[in-house]
């Protein structure tokens, strides 16, 4: 049995993600498979003082427990987007009710202090093939974090 490697609190940059993001759009769309996005807003409330970089890392982390290798995560801000390569509808479901349960918890900071997240998740899933197209995604999981957000904290919308 392989055993996985934990990304930590690796999270691409916004220009590495947007190279990722098209070549997978253009992978679906050459040969046929299902691709899904995500854009998370998180915020944080913390108990004792911590730096906000500790916040982000903590959050990172735990995010990156909770999805697969092949996941592409990005962070810009308390945004966070991630593509989930060869996911459809019932993929981003089981992601966001994965994510939602996490983090409705506290999770401890490395120096012990918890800290409580609160999420909004937009979510949406193409098949893939000839009408697939990276613009409409990206602004089909906004529109769908929109939704979240006039929802309440600890939701998510998929269109």
């Amino acid at each position: 049995m392989r055993k996985l490697m934990s990304r930590g609190e690796e999270t691409y940059s916004s220009d590495v993600f947007q190279i990722l993001f098209e070549y997978e759009v253009a992978r679906s769309l050459r040969y046929p498979a299902p691709l899904t996005l995500l854009k998370i807003e998180m915020t944080s409330y913390i108990i004792k003082e911590e730096a906000p970089e500790i916040v982000s890392s903590t959050f990172s982390t735990a995010l990156n427990q909770y999805l697969r290798s092949v996941d592409i995560p990005s962070k810009n801000g308390n945004m966070y987007t991630v593509l989930l390569p060869t996911s459809d509808g019932q993929g981003a479901h089981a992601v966001c009710d994965r994510l939602i349960s996490v983090f409705k918890k506290k999770l401890d900071s490395p120096a012990g202090n918890p800290i409580s997240f609160s999420l909004q998740i937009g979510a949406t899933s193409h098949s893939g093939g000839e009408s697939i197209s990276g613009e409409a995604i990206l602004q089909k999981a906004e529109e769908a974090l929109r939704q979240s957000k006039l929802k309440g904290t600890h939701t998510y919308v998929i269109l």
